[in-house]
């Protein structure tokens, strides 16, 4: 049997990832309050938002086809809709089933690409125009339109990013989000400075999704062994085995998604709200918070989550003496990285908004309050990984209540 361990460099490619991302969010950030007025701010987050909102149409099927090619890769010789049958694990890799799996998943992507374009292109278009009725229209048009087509991308190559988490290569996929966040501060900051404003800023992140997807694939090609053994296979890939794997995996997926779509209207979903009710002038500060409680609580959670595809192996092995290791030591390490990093946010980071928008007002209150509600979200997020290892999904009801009550 194949097992998939976390190794060191996944662990620091992990942080560089995080990092590098959060980094490019801070430094970008005073450009943006500097470049763009505050409307223009707040429309930027509802785009943001937007972005974050059609991304939830992937519906859980990024976690659940990457939990279902560890357990290929992991010597699973049949998939069922617990996941795999741990009677089957053999040693050895089914090279067909895990080329039917990723090629399910390069279907699912491209159908969801082309509905959630269509969607943005219509429904969306129709929102933006109402909440910036007082705005210009021309770089309002041309940076939704950006917007738009970096979405499409980022769902229809999302398949490189869910195979390479697959094979447990956390180093690969941090690699291209590195990648991918370095071109988009470069881009957008060099535009902001020459004074292209919102479109400067839209296409610095189509820059990121051209990259983040291109450098994925070619991380994925790095593979030799895996890439060689599914290219030993040649039988065709028929559409009756795509349905059926697609069958099996959405039996979870759903339910995953639903979780997804909860959480984000326990948090990010304020954007949109607000920029209704409150303007865009508010919506821009709070989202600004809403950002730095969110890095907080991505650099906290890198840790534990460095070592998911190695718990999800462990499962499909039978070891329940590596997932109790991966449990123990992946909280305690989440909590400890989420106090250093909100004392240092608060301290360090949120003085010197003023500097660069005198007239924003910064409120230490929510940013607490932001952050422990987060924290607390974050770590139930955290467990619920944990189970659904084991393909099980038994918090969905509870993750729905909660964000109906949150909203109302």
């Amino acid at each position: 049997m194949s097992s998939i361990n976390t190794r060191k460099s996944d662990i620091v490619w992990n942080y560089i990832g995080t990092i590098v991302s959060m980094a490019s969010g801070f430094v970008l950030l005073p450009l943006l309050m500097h470049f763009l007025s505050s409307s223009e701010l707040g429309l930027w987050y509802v785009y943001v938002a937007l972005s974050n909102f059609a991304m939830l149409f992937e519906f859980g099927f990024n976690p659940t086809f990457a939990r279902n090619i560890v357990y290929v890769i992991s010597g699973a010789q049949h998939l069922s809709i617990e996941g795999c049958d741990i009677k089957s694990v053999q040693e050895g890799i089914d090279w067909h089933l895990l080329n039917t799996v990723i090629k399910a998943s390069k279907v699912i992507y491209a159908i969801l690409a082309v509905v959630v374009l269509a969607l943005l292109s219509t429904i969306g278009s129709l929102y933006i125009s109402f909440v910036a009725s007082g705005m210009g229209s021309f770089d309002i048009w041309v940076s939704w339109g950006l917007f738009c087509a970096s979405v499409f991308l980022n769902l229809y190559f999302l398949w490189s990013i869910t195979v390479l988490r697959g094979y447990g290569d956390i180093a690969g996929e941090n690699k291209a989000v590195v990648i991918g966040r370095a071109a988009q501060l470069s881009v957008s900051a060099i535009l902001l400075l020459l004074g292209y404003g919102l479109v400067g800023a839209a296409i610095g992140y189509l820059a990121n999704a051209i990259l983040l997807r291109l450098s994925a694939v070619v991380m994925l090609r790095k593979h030799k062994e895996i890439e060689k053994g599914r290219h030993s296979d040649t039988m065709p890939v028929e559409a009756s085995s795509i349905r059926e794997i697609f069958l099996t995996i959405f039996h979870v997926a759903w339910r995953d998604g639903l979780v997804q779509l909860a959480v984000y209207a326990s948090t990010q979903a304020m954007s949109i709200l607000s920029s209704i009710f409150l303007g865009l002038a508010e919506t821009g500060t709070y989202s600004i918070l809403l950002q730095f409680a969110n890095a907080i609580y991505n650099f906290a959670s890198t840790y534990p989550k460095s070592f998911f595809p190695a718990m999800q192996s462990a499962f499909a092995g039978g070891d329940m003496e590596r997932q109790r290791e991966y449990v123990s030591t992946g909280i305690v390490g989440y909590w400890g990285l989420f106090a250093i990093g909100t004392a240092g946010v608060y301290i360090f980071v949120l003085p010197l908004l003023p500097l660069f928008k005198p007239n924003v007002s910064v409120d230490y209150g929510l940013f607490l309050g932001m952050c422990l509600y987060l924290a607390l979200l974050q770590q139930h997020s955290i467990f619920c990984n944990y189970i659904i290892s084991m393909n099980e999904i038994p918090y969905m009801c509870g993750y729905i209540a909660a964000a109906a009550l949150g909203e109302s």
